[in-house]
């Protein structure tokens, strides 16, 4: 008879941070298990047991031994997160543990429930000296790192040592800094990124996001990629084209340019074919240029929430487990998932309803159901089919920081700088959800009359560089203009919103556009299709044809929105909250072209007689 032996570890720790400023650190468990002193690790191509979600790892040490079979990792933002190792063939038997973060006096008391289970009596001391007195000290550490940085709202590598850089890519560096500061003109986030590639580790550097690091540095996300784009044209930085699997939302395929995309992928995670969406999986990553710095591509965990930041919660049900889940989340749109059902729930999480809640997960597949609950639930869950199922649920709107390929290729810095960057002639991508913005100017003729060309001409474009300038601080992209008007693109609904009523703003003032400057505009939402159309990438299909007609109908300093804009994720709350500048009022608009059909709208005035805002 085999004997197993438990070691059994708790530790606590008080800090400063809450459990919301800590979990962006504490849960990136690739750098938790990292700092902790554990190898790196590989995935195996394949499961001696198919469970979808459980992972069959090795360690890439020669002559460690140690493989395992591990357990979907479960958390709770932001309270708790860990998971469990099953080891093969190894004195080791097994790992659980626990990382707990709660709420205490100001800050957070974060505790960590360590079980190790062995087959051999005899590392009963060996292994409890090694765990209390190293690895536990390499874990404080890195849990004081994480408390000072998520207390401060800074990142790791402001508080790391200069990394070691070979005298002749600090002559590069150098000669870039120089040359990126000529172009860009903006000093203070050219030392922002340099102190960054000089600083951060390894893990830092894989794959870099401009709009995270705008956010850290406070500074505008347009002009940091402005920076981002520029460094790249120059050497310091390289880009790619990275895509994302619809299903697991992790990254599958990668491509250098935008020439070499192709539709045909398959994720062996999800056993799904998919095809690549301009809107929704694919985005522009960056990292250094191996001539400036050379970063090592060792990974430390698969499962962890950093690889899906998408999802707030996950949990393992086995058939007919309950599961209470404490969670607190911000208003939006959620999606509650299941490996074994097809679809999803969607729920509404708003501050004024009833905190408890119950769901039922039977056979059947999701069809689109939707259910509100409060942004603190007391919520249950229940695996009544007969399946053992991974449940999670994520945000609808779940990656801020990416820079997808509608947002991107529609700047004009990248049409400027990388103007080879097109889909090969031919090549036909689905976007769908983009949000289509067309504006229009009133009255534009009788400017050109009353004032004459010159003066005409100079005020049509200072029109356009004000849409261009709040567009892009919007995170929106200019595709065309025709006209006097102007076609633009958003990955978000509500920042197409927020752009037209800044633009309105702006043209609505005593003194920037004159009175003969009237705009009007008009958005829908649904899927396109993106090709490459002289060089540059364009948008067709019916969603352009009924936001250009949408525009058609409206009136002096009004927006003409459709339906499925106005019930797309979270334009309804925006608005909601926003009742007190805006009016709303329903009604229908006949389009030209759509003459078997009515389209519904709403208007909405930020001024009850300056601006009327239609939907």
């Amino acid at each position: 008879m085999r004997n197993d032996y438990e070691h059994s570890f708790y530790w606590s720790f008080i800090l400063k941070a809450s459990p919301e400023q800590l979990w962006p650190y504490i849960s990136d468990t690739n750098k938790f298990l990292k700092k902790a002193g554990q190898f790196s690790v590989r995935k195996e191509p394949f499961m001696r047991e198919n469970k979808h979600g459980f992972l069959e790892l090795t360690s890439t040490k020669i002559n460690t031994g140690y493989a395992w079979v591990e357990d979907p990792y479960v958390w709770e933002k932001p309270f708790r997160f860990g998971t469990s190792r099953k080891y093969r063939a190894s004195i080791l038997k097994s790992l659980n543990f626990m990382v707990n973060l709660v709420p205490h006096r100001a800050g957070t008391k974060l505790t960590i429930d360590l079980k190790i289970n062995t087959s051999r009596k005899f590392l009963r001391y060996l292994l409890d000296q090694y765990i209390e007195r190293i690895v536990k000290r390499k874990v404080q550490k890195y849990i004081n790192e994480c408390d000072t940085c998520a207390f401060t709202n800074t990142l790791f590598y402001e508080h790391a040592d200069t990394v070691n850089i070979s005298r002749r890519a600090r002559s590069k560096i150098k000669e870039i800094k120089s040359e990126l500061l000529e172009k860009t003109r903006r000093q203070r986030i050219i030392n922002h990124l340099f102190e960054f590639l000089l600083q951060a580790d390894d893990d830092a550097l894989k794959n870099i996001h401009p709009y995270r690091l705008a956010e850290y540095w406070g500074e505008k996300k347009y002009s940091v990629l402005n920076v981002f784009l520029n460094a790249a044209k120059l050497g310091l930085l390289d880009f790619r084209w990275d895509v994302f699997c619809p299903v697991c939302k992790n990254t599958r395929q990668s491509f250098r340019r935008m020439r070499d995309i192709h539709s045909d992928l398959h994720c062996e995670e999800c056993e799904c074919s998919y095809a690549i969406d301009f809107n929704e999986n694919l985005h522009l990553v960056f990292n250094p240029n191996p001539l400036i710095r050379k970063i090592s591509n060792n990974i430390y965990c698969y499962g962890g929430p950093q690889n899906t930041p998408q999802r707030v919660s996950q949990h393992y049900l086995h058939p007919k487990q309950e599961k209470y889940l404490d969670i607190s989340l911000k208003e939006g749109t959620y999606l509650l998932k299941t490996t074994t059902n097809n679809g999803f729930l969607k729920l509404h999480l708003r501050k004024d309803v009833d905190d408890s809640a119950t769901i039922f997960i039977t056979d059947e597949d999701f069809n689109g159901q939707e259910a509100t609950i409060s942004v603190t639930p007391n919520l249950t869950i229940i695996n009544n089919s007969e399946k053992e199922l991974i449940c999670y649920i994520e945000k609808e709107n779940w990656r801020p920081e990416a820079i997808y390929a509608t947002e991107v290729t529609s700047s004009h810095d990248f049409r400027t700088l990388f103007a080879q960057e097109t889909l090969k002639e031919g090549e036909k991508v689905t976007a769908s959800n983009l949000t289509i913005l067309f504006t229009d100017l009133m009255n534009s003729t009788d400017l050109y009359l009353q004032e004459g060309d010159e003066f005409a001409i100079g005020q049509l474009m200072s029109h356009f560089k004000i849409i261009q300038q709040i567009v892009a601080e919007e995170r929106g992209g200019i595709v065309k203009t025709i006209g006097d008007s102007v076609m633009a693109v958003f990955k978000e609904p509500v920042s197409a919103l927020k752009a037209v009523e800044r633009i309105q703003q702006i043209f609505s003032s005593s003194t920037a556009m004159g009175e003969s400057f009237k705009l009007k505009a008009g958005i829908h939402l649904g899927n396109c299709t993106a090709v490459n159309l002289n060089d540059r990438i364009d948008y067709f299909g019916t969603t352009v044809n009924i936001a250009s007609r949408l525009v058609d109908v409206a009136e002096e300093k009004e927006i003409v929105v459709s339906e499925p804009f106005y019930n797309f994720g979270d334009t309804d709350l925006y608005l909601s909250n926003n009742r007190k500048t805006l009016f709303i009022k329903t009604g229908e608009k006949e389009l030209k072209g759509f003459s078997k059909e009515t389209f519904k709208v709403k208007q909405i005035s930020m001024e009850r007689t300056a601006m009327r805002l239609v939907i």
